[in-house]
């Protein structure tokens, strides 16, 4: 079990907390978690960005919305809000390796990031939490250590890694408190069905067959509690900032095995087609981190074992689309 937090309730309670990119899957978890700490949450959305997943919530956070690119509103925004904590979350998360996600990768993951340190560094927070990426270290020896060469292989990966480099620069040379949490793959209820676990669920729900790669290639899926658990902590341990950690559950498997145990979970009539999908021009065989600095420094350790954590996490999907929450994507 992860030991208790340094009193987070103490730590949060009433504080002004800022959390950007609110609507994405990690940052809505978190939200809700800050939420359930009695922190006085403020969100930073996209002019255009959907906050359907934070409409529950209702008046218990403030929405606010800028771009990170606006010079002007982002700056104003923050001042305005003067957060104690900051949860930098936002990104634009397009994997692609083509050559239009260039600039919009590096206008947002990393200018962006640029402009939000200097507006945070300027209203007086007290800690940022920058979310990084476990595709940073690119297809490279694994486990993947914070400490280890970067080999990012994608426009996003290589603009989160200058994200990280930059936000390590500002703490060391001028004392910008920001620490930088690198997940590993994530899953639970809520992920977007465009990702590979909520897919397969809901193709195994649906008694479909599932076209795939071969699933030869590793992941390590860590549930989206223990992730949350992972950036609190980062924001409240004292004396971590300038530092990254991994957060990763240690449990690496083959894609293949991991749509195998979904479908049996579910008890699906339908099936994966393994090998009917190419693998991705420089795919990426193996990801999985060592979380060993996470372990000691912010006393982490994921609870939640992947077989458990697919268990609780299909019959949300199997309620949602029961419910017209969802739908299931056409065959």
């Amino acid at each position: 079990m992860n030991a208790p937090l340094a009193d987070p309730v103490d730590a949060l309670r009433g504080q002004p907390v800022l959390v950007t990119g609110a609507s994405g899957f990690i940052g809505a978890h978190l939200t809700r978690r800050l939420v359930a700490l009695g922190a006085d949450v403020h969100v930073l959305l996209r002019p255009e960005s959907s906050s359907s997943k934070l409409d529950p919530l209702g008046d218990r956070i403030r929405i606010l919305r800028a771009d990170l690119g606006d010079a002007v509103a982002l700056p104003a925004t923050i001042a305005e809000i003067r957060p104690r904590y900051a949860f930098h979350m936002a990104a634009y998360t397009n994997v692609g390796r083509d050559r239009d996600n260039d600039e919009r990768a590096i206008m947002v993951n990393l200018v962006g990031t640029v402009r939000l340190l200097n507006a945070l560094a300027d209203a007086g927070v007290q800690r940022i939490v920058n979310s990084g990426s476990c595709e940073e270290y690119g297809d490279r020896d694994v486990p993947a250590a914070e400490a280890d060469a970067l080999h990012p292989v994608s426009p996003y990966s290589v603009s989160k890694a200058a994200a990280t480099m930059w936000c390590e620069m500002v703490h060391r040379t001028r004392g910008i408190p920001v620490t930088t949490i690198r997940p590993f793959l994530c899953y639970g209820p809520e992920q977007e069905a465009v990702r590979l676990i909520p897919q397969a669920i809901l193709a195994a729900l649906a008694n479909r067959e599932f076209p795939m790669t071969l699933g030869e290639q590793t992941r390590e899926f860590t549930h989206i509690d223990d992730i949350v658990e992972g950036y609190l902590r980062a924001a409240v341990v004292p004396g971590v900032e300038g530092e990254v950690f991994n957060l990763s559950s240690g449990e690496e498997t083959s894609v293949r095995n991991a749509v195998d145990l979904i479908f049996r979970l579910a008890d699906s009539k339908g099936h994966a087609l393994f090998g009917a999908l190419p693998y991705r021009q420089a795919e990426l065989w193996r990801s999985c981190g060592d979380a060993t600095r996470a372990r000691a420094m912010l006393d982490w350790n994921p609870v939640v074992k992947f077989a458990d954590g697919i268990a609780a996490v299909i019959p949300w999907y199997r309620d949602a689309l029961q419910s017209g929450a969802l739908t299931s994507p056409p065959t």
